[in-house]
């Protein structure tokens, strides 16, 4: 434990005592100084005694102006605010909340907080006019379903509002452990990237069970409550501390597992095996996808590569990312490089199968389509999979439920270097989304298509060609492959 340096208050002599972390985290000079850790840890207290530590180094400048911020007021009142009121009833400071509850008034006027919730994107235009010598974000990364976050444009704006005089600005922001994509996590690398604002950062991570005032019967309780409802990156995150990924609602293919379908370094690349193409034509949001594999029964499912765009017709998408991959690793005719793995010499044949939307003529033109467009830039013929979701679906689930043979830990496996979104996708990235109002998962495709965004799109590229290459039925009915044929065609691998 130690003291942080707020002085105890004469009338209560009260004096704030924190934890070793969050300490740091008050005294930082930093102009932008982070804080995350587990739940009941000690953040909220943190912010506003640093918000009073800010107070006692700039005198001639009190009152310091704030802007305190959640995602909504609802939340809001139930944290920030609740946190204000309990340390003034303990003695830690005075708070007089004021304008209708507003705005609030610390130690009788050293520090004036602006309450602002982002219920709606218009909210952040709350910032103008403010001249504010600090801006505390709280809960910036969404926490589960629970709450939405704070968006990055919030924090761009309040950068913006920092120029209350005679007092150096400081941006702080508390918050569980951030999703691996959450905008937390890149804005230091943002930062340090632009390096023209010239603004310094510090990070601090509280370690899981530093507050001794929480008890070990409490953490247990959260962690049983988690893990009985399915949410082990709740564990990781709200109880161990971890940043880690976001899964929300149902995973789209649960028996994806990290540690068994990705492999432990790059895979193998056979010379007799066609090279597969996998596509989803991204149809109607400018995502189109492209998952490289090779096939064959008795070797299983290799996932060499995955691409998705994010606002990118075909065209564009072929020439800025499929072709570069495919230059990266050789993977032309004739076969020119190295391919990762032990991949040798000579020619691929190329086998291109996916989204049967990319056989519809395009509204630029009735001759246009999205197969022809692939065939055009990179050679090959098209073959559409099937239309229907269920079959889809069963593939997907069945081929990553499968065992693989000898020291091969799953019939489907994952490069690990070059299947970055769609590892998080399978994670659970693609997802169902839960019904807010009744908890219930919403099973449609449709639904999972709005709630997992670009993520969808690498899988359902995936689903396309499994449900061709390996139908479900296949993969669950049969007991074993069929012995090998007499003359077999080159995407057989051999016994």
């Amino acid at each position: 434990m130690s003291e942080v340096a707020v002085e105890p208050r004469p009338e209560t002599g009260a004096r704030i005592v924190l934890s070793p972390t969050v300490s740091r985290f008050v005294l930082s000079r930093a102009d932008v100084v982070l804080l995350y850790g587990p739940r009941r840890e000690g953040k909220t207290t943190g912010a506003v005694a640093a918000i009073l530590h800010h107070a006692e180094r700039y005198p001639d400048a009190q009152p310091i102006k704030w802007a305190a911020v959640r995602d909504t007021w609802t939340n809001l009142n139930r944290t920030v605010m609740e946190t204000l009121r309990e340390g003034a009833t303990r003695g830690w400071w005075d708070v007089e909340f004021t304008q209708q509850g507003t705005e609030a008034i610390l130690n009788g006027g050293v520090a004036r907080l602006y309450l602002l919730g982002m219920d709606r994107p218009a909210d952040a235009n709350r910032f103008q006019g403010l001249e504010l010598g600090g801006v505390w974000i709280d809960e910036a990364a969404p926490a589960a379903d629970l709450t939405s976050g704070v968006p990055v444009d919030v924090f761009a704006m309040a950068i913006s509002c920092t120029s209350q005089p005679r007092c150096k600005p400081r941006l702080q922001i508390t918050t569980n452990p951030p999703d691996e994509d959450s905008w937390v996590i890149q804005l230091p690398q943002q930062l340090a990237r632009l390096g023209k604002a010239g603004l310094t950062v510090e990070i601090f991570n509280i370690p899981a069970g530093e507050n001794p005032h929480i008890s070990q019967e409490f953490r247990d309780r959260m962690r049983a409550g988690f893990e009985a409802a399915g949410r082990p990156d709740l564990v990781a995150r709200l109880v161990e501390g971890q940043i880690g990924g976001l899964q929300m609602g149902a995973a789209l293919v649960p028996p994806f597992s990290r540690l068994m379908h990705v492999a432990k370094g790059p895979l193998e690349v056979y010379q007799n095996l066609d090279m597969v193409r996998l596509w989803d034509s991204g149809a109607g949001d400018l995502h189109p996808a492209c998952v490289f594999l090779q096939a064959a029964p008795k070797l299983g499912v290799n996932v060499l590569a995955s691409c998705v765009a994010e606002n990118l017709g075909v065209t564009e998408f072929i020439e800025e990312q499929v072709k570069p991959i495919q230059l990266k690793y050789g993977w032309s005719k004739p076969f020119t490089g190295t391919a990762f793995g032990r991949g040798g010499r000579g020619g691929f044949s190329f086998r291109d199968i996916g989204d049967p939307a990319c056989l519809v003529p395009s509204g630029v033109s009735s001759q246009l389509t999205v197969a022809k467009t692939i065939a055009a830039m990179l050679g090959g013929s098209f073959e559409p999979g099937p239309q229907d979701w269920t079959s889809r679906r069963e593939a997907l689930l069945a081929g990553f439920a499968k065992a693989g043979k000898g020291d091969r830990p799953r019939f489907i496996q994952l490069d690990p270097d070059e299947n970055e979104v769609l590892i998080k996708a399978l994670g659970g990235r693609a997802h169902f989304p839960k019904d807010q109002a009744t908890g219930r998962i919403v099973g449609s495709l449709e639904a999972a298509k709005r709630a997992s965004g670009l993520y969808m799109h690498p899988v359902m590229a995936l689903a396309y060609g499994l449900a061709v290459l390996f139908p479900a039925e296949e993969l669950v009915r049969r007991p074993a492959w069929p012995e090998r044929p007499k003359n077999p065609p080159k995407s057989w691998l051999g016994a």
